[in-house]
């Protein structure tokens, strides 16, 4: 009974320690969905966190007619005005993922985010090539072009 009950202390200690180290991370996604919703979301379906130079979160989602959009905020910078896209006029998610595939053959791919890249708006993507090594493209949101590459990290 003794060591059932160390258990269960363990256990609800290690269960504590998670949501405390969580609660920063969950706040953020909390602070800029309502951004998004004032800058037109309805409902969200994902939240893409960037950090390169500068952090940028991204919350895609729906607007009130129904379309896919996406709406980049600047972490830092309060002057950084939102800025929203609908996602029809580029590559979404799954689609910069595949190309990713296509392009460099990755062993994995770990993230894909939005982000701004000098003035436009770009996926950040991270992923670990086939000799292990952890590389970063940067591509044009509208195309998929390549705008910098980070190789053998």
């Amino acid at each position: 009974m003794v060591i059932i009950s160390g258990l269960l202390v363990i256990l609800l200690a290690i269960i504590v320690i998670f949501q405390i180290a969580l609660s920063p991370a969950k706040r953020a996604q909390n602070t800029y969905e309502a951004i998004a919703k004032n800058n037109g979301i309805t409902k969200t379906t994902s939240f893409l966190v960037s950090k390169r130079a500068k952090v940028y979160y991204s919350v895609v989602g729906k607007n009130k007619k129904n379309q896919n959009i996406a709406v980049i905020m600047h972490a830092n910078d309060k002057k950084f005005k939102p800025v929203v896209l609908k996602m029809a006029d580029g590559l979404s998610e799954y689609q910069i993922r595949s190309l990713v595939q296509q392009r460099y053959n990755p062993r994995k791919v770990y993230s894909a985010a939005l982000t701004i890249y000098e003035g436009a708006p770009a996926w950040d993507v991270s992923y670990l090539d086939q000799k292990n090594n952890l590389s970063f493209a940067t591509l044009q949101f509208t195309n998929g072009k390549q705008l910098k590459l980070i190789q053998n990290l």
